[in-house]
């Protein structure tokens, strides 16, 4: 039997590794691949769920998925890791507002497994996690943006389909 191989600066075992990221990983399952589709490979997540609620489904699975984002903090990765972090949560937003098309991104597009492993792979092992009180500005700004992000999606789905029903009746 081949000697099993692990490589911990990639993906570490659970039980090496604090009680927060294990939280943090397991809910990133929760929301990208909770539930196996028979028959298929494919999984499916609570953040695909709360897609298929019309204008705020993913609003809410942005802000949920900032958790992670508020682990990456915690632990130290990189300024530009974080940023390409927010990117994924922030592309999940855009296009997971498109009807129909939108819910199909969402049950593709798994930025919190995405995420999570970004954490996994660039936290800093050698220095202590930082307190609430040192991210909470950061993440504080975060969650402003992608909220800020949310209520422009909103807006603009709003405008266009009011501007279809403009067109219609011309």
């Amino acid at each position: 039997m081949p000697e099993k191989v692990h490589i911990p600066e990639v993906i570490e075992p659970e039980e090496s590794l604090p009680k927060d990221l294990v939280a943090l990983r397991r809910f990133a399952f929760l929301m990208d691949e909770a539930v196996s589709i028979p028959g298929t490979r494919m999984r499916l997540g609570v953040d695909a769920l709360l897609g298929l609620l019309p204008g705020v489904g993913d609003v809410i699975g942005a802000l949920l998925s900032s958790w992670i984002i508020a682990g990456a903090l915690r632990h130290r990765v990189p300024p530009l890791v974080i940023a390409r972090m927010v990117l994924n949560v922030a592309i999940d937003l855009l296009f997971g507002a498109v009807p129909v098309a939108g819910d199909v991104f969402d049950f593709l597009y798994e930025e919190n497994m995405m995420n999570m492993r970004l954490l996994e792979k660039h936290r800093d092992r050698r220095r202590p996690p930082r307190t609430t009180g040192q991210i909470a500005f950061v993440l504080g700004a975060i969650v402003t943006f992608l909220v800020l992000l949310a209520l422009a999606v909103v807006a603009s789905v709003i405008a266009l389909v009011l501007w279809l029903i403009a067109q219609r009746t011309v």
